[in-house]
């Protein structure tokens, strides 16, 4: 499969939609046949696959999701990834996804101004630089209202935030800021979802196949998600 790489258009806040729905479809079914839930007391817990994004066939790590009413929680574990590089976890949130036009949501529901309704962002949920395993472990959690890590924002939509955890759908996914840049970019490549990324790989940033991961500095790309439908 030939390369394909994208520049920042100007309205990019659109194609970053891809955030961890672009394979939904393909694994709806999978994600509903092997997520558990378990519930205790106020708290909602599924625990759910993770796929890379152009191979919805094999599973490529797992992700728990703890709702309560005051947020979410969640752990991503995968392995795989490339060293030294920069990878960040997003919290991509369709508040109303009864209004989305598919179940699961998909990228036209993010920040699309004809169907404001759905109510959707995605939000900063942590980031790392991998080590010599190749493996990635996230974990953090996001409050209701809290709309200071908002990537739709970021790329000049504007923020919405979790506002309700307990029936929100909710896609996590990774994105690498590929090789790690030391000093202030490294800053930006952990904390920042446009950190250290000048050309973004794939077709509308979403990698296609493993040709569509980052090598160089300057290259980005989304490519790992996990679903959690209320």
């Amino acid at each position: 499969m030939e390369n394909r790489m994208v520049s920042r258009p100007s309205r990019l806040w659109k194609l970053l939609g891809v955030l961890g729905s672009t394979a939904a479809a393909a694994v709806a079914l999978q994600v509903t046949a092997e997520g558990a839930a378990s519930g205790s007391g106020s708290e909602h817990v599924t625990t759910n696959p993770a796929y890379w994004f152009w191979d919805s066939d094999t599973v490529a790590g797992s992700s728990k999701l703890v709702r309560s009413q005051k947020g979410v929680s969640f752990t991503y574990k995968t392995s795989n990834l490339t060293p030294g590089h920069v990878v960040t976890v997003w919290v991509v949130v369709f508040n109303n996804p009864e209004l989305c036009a598919t179940t699961p949501c998909t990228p036209a529901d993010v920040g699309n101004p004809d169907n404001p309704g759905v109510q959707s962002d995605f939000l900063y949920g942590g980031g790392h630089i991998i080590g010599g395993s190749g493996r990635g472990n996230f974990g953090g959690h996001l409050r209701v209202g809290d709309t200071s890590g908002s990537g739709l924002a970021e790329v000049g939509g504007t923020a919405v935030g979790l506002l309700y955890p307990e029936t929100a759908e909710i896609h996590l996914a990774l994105h690498s800021h590929g090789p790690m840049v030391p000093g202030q970019i490294l800053k930006e490549q952990l904390t920042t979802f446009l950190g250290g990324c000048e050309t973004f790989l794939g077709p509308d940033g979403l990698a296609d196949g493993p040709e569509d991961m980052p090598v160089a500095v300057g290259e980005c790309t989304t490519f790992q998600g996990s679903i959690h439908q209320p």
